[in-house]
């Protein structure tokens, strides 16, 4: 298997990557990875992916990591922390939500409730249930602040794919996709993700957080990041995509 390693750029996914990124975050941007083979004959046949839809939902971390802090009375609560600071100048770390377009304020040492704050090291928040990115700037003109950080929330429709995760470059974790069983497929085929509206191969599979290979011979290295749209993965030569087997799908709802 060929691997080639990527250096983490802006917006992504994580590019399609399922990266599952948002405005001006700096995501993880796998470089595409040559095929692992093609042109090879398979008895595979275009087909419906197998089993009922399920809405999952994945996390992506950029520069953050979990951790815990102290809750009041007593006990503890997990919240995501900053993992390294790049604010330069004058300015204040804070929360921003950019679909809702506003700050954030978010909790410290368990009872104290924060809008900004100038020191990196405080800024630690508790999960939410939409993507929020870190901030730092000028916290009365946050959408020009710079974006330091991000948890990126994405919500799928999918069949036979459950959610995983592995390292992210920079700290944290991403969200991958991965198939939930074995595919009843036959030949010397290969997988691949398949664009259901252009009729092309997708970007490939993420494998060990930092490599990216187009196809892959074992349905366990199927695990791949998807940001928008709709995606199918599918079972034969990648060189006649539109005549695999599909065996999974996944649709960004």
């Amino acid at each position: 298997m060929e691997r080639r390693m990527f250096m983490r750029t802006a917006v992504l996914v994580c590019a399609a990557s399922v990266c599952v990124a948002t405005g001006t975050v700096a995501n993880a941007a796998p470089r595409s990875g040559a095929a692992l083979g093609s042109g090879a004959a398979v008895t595979a046949r275009p087909a419906a992916a197998p089993g009922s839809s399920t809405t999952i939902t994945g996390t992506s971390l950029w520069n953050l990591a979990w951790a815990t802090q102290p809750t009041w009375p007593s006990g503890t609560v997990q919240v995501l922390k900053l993992q390294s600071p790049a604010g330069s100048g004058s300015g204040e770390y804070f929360l921003y939500d950019p679909a809702a377009g506003r700050v954030v304020d978010f909790l410290y040492q368990g009872d104290m409730m924060i809008h900004s704050t100038p020191e990196w090291t405080m800024m630690e928040f508790q999960p939410r249930s939409s993507t929020t990115e870190v901030r730092f700037g000028n916290v009365n003109e946050p959408a020009v602040a710079a974006v330091l950080a991000a948890q990126t929330v994405t919500t799928y429709s999918v069949t036979n794919l459950k959610l995983g995760t592995q390292p992210s470059i920079g700290g944290g974790t991403v969200s991958v996709l991965q198939l939930v069983k074995r595919p009843q497929v036959r030949g010397n085929g290969h997988y691949y993700l398949y664009n259901p509206v252009t009729g092309q191969p997708g970007s490939g599979f993420l494998l060990d957080g930092d490599v990216m290979v187009r196809t892959v011979t074992d349905w366990r290295q199927v695990q791949f990041m998807h940001g928008s749209g709709a995606v199918e993965v599918r079972y034969g030569s990648i060189d006649q995509p539109s005549r695999g087997k599909v065996v999974a799908t996944a649709t960004v709802i």
